[in-house]
């Protein structure tokens, strides 16, 4: 005996392929994580071993780990800026440019998105029971959460004993102590830290609405920072410089629908490049204005060109001020001149120990990337005229 087209959608099948259809077109919610100043070198998939995150690395090995992730400047007021708005710091009206700037400023990811039909919300450090409280508040309609952690912490978080904490090679034995000190504190904040978000986490996998699956398969969550920290690498303490552990960010993202958990990437990731890659995902048309890249077909394992270098900026309108450009695994700083004051080789040196910018062998190579260092700067016209000539 037959069954008629009426019988047949009410199968359990047809209900599941419907429900799968449905859940297709569903627009992704977002979760988006900035965990302040947090390098990349202080995470479990970067082989921190003092770092003590579970529910941290445990979404990490759900997602996807980036291990060659940038800032696009050394310091928070313009780097949140350049996260949230998809530009180099350079294109803004001010140091302290605000994040919901005027109508001359590029708009930001939340502005974007709210246009798209979501519910957005920002929220502070230690505010994950209001976070999940939006979460499970908002229906059916798609949500962004923007989560800004700072700094900060309580005299009463327990702390590693700093004797027993690794320091990296290039801290002067003079500072070790300093150094393990500072990160005794940084490491109790970050415990707190992987608390709140393993609470956030743990709501997202929650049945709702007699979903068995939660908000998980539905929901873009993404882990960054805005920058890193020297911790005495270099002899220097807090941010704005151009070495690794002060320039290179943390990036995890946890993607079910799309992204293959438990890998990591060594593509090359702009900070400026998260906002057109989320637009995308969400069905967000990405302003021309941003000057970001949109990753998400290379991520997604379709066709898309690799990036072969990122560009960063530091100190802007300073006299030391300086642009970088890794370009494989060479890097290169230049001053306000363009004259080359740093040339490092990331891969037979990885703690930045020896500066090859005036070895002589090095020449060819310094001309090489000084050429597609002056390209990044026309191409973003950051103090060049369209000659290719300097204004800065």
């Amino acid at each position: 005996m037959g069954i008629s087209r009426r019988g047949f959608l009410a199968t359990p099948v047809a209900l599941a392929a419907s429900e799968a259809m449905r859940a297709a077109e569903r627009k992704p919610n977002v979760i988006l994580i900035v965990a302040g100043t947090w390098r990349a070198q202080a995470v479990p998939w970067a082989g921190d071993t003092d770092v003590a995150v579970p529910n941290l690395a445990r979404f990490a090995a759900q997602g996807v780990t980036f291990s060659r992730a940038y800032a696009a400047y050394a310091r928070s007021e313009r780097s949140r800026v350049s996260l949230f708005k998809g530009v180099f710091p350079h294109t803004l009206a001010m140091p302290d440019a605000p994040v919901e700037g005027p109508l001359s400023e590029p708009p930001t990811l939340a502005t974007v998105l709210r246009g798209a039909g979501y519910h957005t919300a920002a929220f502070n450090t230690r505010q994950a029971d209001e976070i999940v409280t939006f979460v499970h508040s908002q229906g059916d309609a798609p949500f962004y959460v923007e989560w800004y952690m700072e700094n900060v912490g309580s005299g009463l978080m327990e702390r590693t004993n700093p004797g027993d904490l690794h320091v990296r090679e290039n801290v002067p034995t003079e500072l070790q102590g300093r150094t393990r000190e500072d990160m005794a504190v940084f490491y109790a904040r970050a415990r707190t830290r992987d608390r709140d978000i393993g609470e956030v986490l743990e709501a997202l996998g929650r049945t709702l609405k007699g979903n068995d699956n939660g908000l998980n398969d539905d929901t873009i969550v993404i882990f960054t920072s805005l920058h890193g920290e020297q911790f005495g690498s270099h002899s220097g303490q807090g941010d704005d410089y151009v070495y690794e552990e002060t320039i290179r960010i943390p990036l995890a993202i946890r993607y079910p629908r799309v992204l293959k958990g438990g890998s990591q990437n060594d593509i090359l990731v702009s900070q400026v490049d998260i906002m057109p890659t989320l637009l995308t995902w969400c069905g967000a048309a990405i302003p021309d204005v941003v000057q970001g890249r949109d990753l998400s077909a290379l991520l997604a394992g379709q066709l898309g060109e690799r990036p072969e270098a990122v560009y960063a900026e530091g100190r802007l309108g300073q006299k030391d001020e300086w642009r970088m450009l890794v370009h494989g695994y060479d890097k290169l700083v230049v001053d306000k001149n363009e004259d080359v004051t740093y040339l490092f080789n990331l891969a037979d040196d990885p703690y930045e120990e020896t500066n090859l910018a005036n070895v002589t062998a090095e020449r060819l190579k310094r001309d090489a990337l000084l050429a597609v260092e002056r390209q990044w700067a026309k191409k973003l016209n950051d103090g060049m005229d369209a000659s290719g000539l300097r204004k800065r």
